[in-house]
């Protein structure tokens, strides 16, 4: 990946947030952990790194499935490390802890365990009181991993989806517009394509934006981002391919003109939360109507008429997702 000054620019702010607050969340973990007389206290701030690596609602998960999984991992090494040769032990809690964490789904959680692990066979004396010791470290960097993940930026990220959607609205108007245009004249004014292909790669960066909304945000709306602009790119796609379809009509048949006022009119509708009922009714009205034109007379002239046709039918498709999106939406905010 080219990495331009202007990505760097816009990312510039969020890096810097994301490293300090990761920065401040494992000095204080330590920090705490030495207030606490702990041993092994740098081992708090790289839990508390490794917690915040995640969204909010997965270091919730993690956190969870750390403290139970260090909960059977320290009982397993207790009875291990006590009566078993320590390396031998050793390799035996390493498969005990890697077995467990497999067969629960709690992948994450293994690293932490297997330091523990390096502790528990660093120390000359095992005793419980270890294993208390190694549990406060691990709950030590979880706490500050919670409360530093918390703190992230929410609201500006909602705001910005919520500009994204608008955006977005009018730049797939515009498309529409000049895909109108194009089957009209048979000639792209601008660069229409170039336009379609760079609103592709924006609503992508609003598919990751919102994915990371979705992780950080406990509203019951945060899903209805992600799932808006992924019906958006879906829809996108439709146009870009119409590209290929056009660029086969030789002559631009007299049907298209049903064809450009169709899609202007259906340009007027593609707002956030339109039911595109009336413009399917209204295309089916179209399709009957192209039905009743007279039979073209050359083979040229029954190609291009077959590539309208399907130029109608993914219309269609685009009016579709929509529809097949807002039957499956629940959760669509007030704005």
């Amino acid at each position: 990946m080219q990495i331009s000054k202007e990505y760097i620019l816009k990312n510039s702010r969020r890096w810097a947030v994301y490293g300090l607050r990761l920065g401040l969340a494992s000095s204080l973990a330590i920090y705490a952990a030495h207030t606490m007389g702990l041993q092994f206290e740098t081992q708090a701030g790289v839990i508390c790194i490794f917690s915040m690596l995640t969204t909010s609602k997965d270091t919730l998960r993690l956190s969870v499935s750390r403290l139970v999984s260090f909960i059977i991992t320290a009982v397993a090494a207790y009875f291990l490390f006590q009566y078993i040769n320590e390396f031998v032990a050793y390799g035996i809690f390493i498969f005990i802890t890697i077995y467990f964490s497999e067969m629960m789904g709690w992948g994450a959680a293994l690293s932490a365990n297997v330091v523990a692990g390096t502790h528990f066979l660093s120390v000359p004396d095992f005793t419980p009181a270890v294993i208390v010791n190694e549990f406060f470290i691990v709950l030590t960097g979880m706490v500050f991993a919670l409360i530093f993940n918390l703190f992230r930026d929410t609201y500006s990220m909602k705001d910005q989806l919520d500009t994204e959607i608008l955006v977005i609205q009018s730049k797939m108007q515009t498309a529409l517009t000049g895909i109108a245009d194009y089957v009209e004249s048979g000639i792209e004014k601008g660069k229409i394509w170039g336009e379609i292909h760079s609103l592709e790669e924006r609503l992508e960066h609003c598919i990751r934006i919102s994915t990371e909304f979705q992780g950080n945000s406990f509203t019951q709306d945060s899903d209805y981002y992600f799932s808006y602009f992924e019906m958006r790119r879906d829809q996108c796609q439709i146009l870009a391919n119409l590209q290929r379809e056009m660029q086969l009509i030789r002559n631009v048949p007299a049907q298209a003109s049903i064809i450009v006022e169709y899609i202007l009119y259906m340009s007027r509708y593609v707002t956030e939360l339109n039911t595109p009922d009336r413009q399917l009714e209204h295309l089916r009205t179209i399709f009957d109507r192209m039905k009743e034109e007279p039979l073209p007379k050359t083979r040229e002239e029954f190609e291009n008429r077959a590539i309208l046709y399907h130029v109608l039918m993914d219309l269609e498709d685009f009016l579709l997702i929509k529809k097949h999106y807002l039957e499956n939406q629940k959760n669509i905010p007030k704005f």
